[in-house]
């Protein structure tokens, strides 16, 4: 399951698109942000897109993924500690908590950590072909034109069914695993945005996985994201022309 999401992939993406030096190209590269509600398939839905715009866009480019990996990304561009990770998760710690562990050296405050995030979010969405789940990417996205946002929904009862297979849980501990989770998602989106996560003037797309399946919602994804960037046509290359200027001498 979601093999083609892995830290390794996303190293292989950081090396190309941020250290070595490419070719500019006019090709509009979007940058996908998936919103959900716990249960209703996010990873799975991330990754059949990711597939699906590899085989169906003109040039096959390679799609990345960024979830979890995505507080890796943070932790090395600005030189943290591993251990910090946990203090990055979607959740609720409180100011003062916060300001106390920052004081004695356990790690940099969350605001500082929040703000790194979404700085790298911002910066991956700008080079485009990334698919961007969680930390409120399509917020931070939203005034780039190449962003397409989505939310993935689902009754309650079906969410939790979907957490109990994807990670073997009985019913009551996957019932506090997804209000835990969605809470901590909506705090998450409040506390640092000022929005509300469930408004639908936040997406381009919402998609409900009752109905939907995870391939079809991929599909669905991907088809509006091919033909909104036009993803179906060959791509523009621009080259710099070399112009030379030749003196020439004015007798008057």
């Amino acid at each position: 399951m979601w093999e083609n999401i892995s830290f390794k992939k996303c190293e292989a993406f950081l090396s190309y698109h941020f250290y070595a030096k490419n070719k500019e190209t006019a090709y509009i590269r979007p940058a996908i942000t998936i919103s959900r509600a716990e249960g209703a398939g996010g990873h799975t839905v991330a990754s059949e897109l990711a597939n699906y715009l590899h085989e169906k866009t003109y040039t096959h480019s390679e799609w990345t993924v960024f979830d979890k990996n995505l507080v890796e990304k943070v932790i090395e561009e600005y030189n943290h500690q591993k251990r910090i990770a946990e203090f990055m998760e979607e959740g609720h710690k409180s100011m003062i908590v916060d300001a106390f562990e920052e004081l004695i050296g356990l790690h940099p405050s969350t605001w500082k950590l929040i703000e790194q995030t979404n700085v790298t979010i911002l910066n991956l969405a700008k080079k485009g072909n990334v698919i961007i789940v969680g930390r409120g990417a399509n917020i931070i996205t939203k005034s780039l034109e190449n962003a397409f946002s989505v939310r993935l929904v689902g009754t309650f009862e079906k969410r939790v069914k979907q957490i109990q297979k994807v990670y073997n849980m009985n019913e009551e501990d996957a019932i506090n695993y997804v209000k835990k989770e969605d809470e901590a998602k909506s705090r998450y989106i409040k506390d640092n945005f000022g929005e509300d996560i469930n408004n639908p003037l936040l997406y381009h797309l919402i998609i409900n996985t009752d109905l939907i399946s995870h391939e079809e919602a991929a599909r669905l994804i991907g088809d509006a994201v091919i033909k909104r960037f036009k993803l179906d046509v060959p791509e523009k290359r621009t080259y710099k022309k070399e112009v030379t200027f030749v003196n020439k001498e004015v007798r008057l």
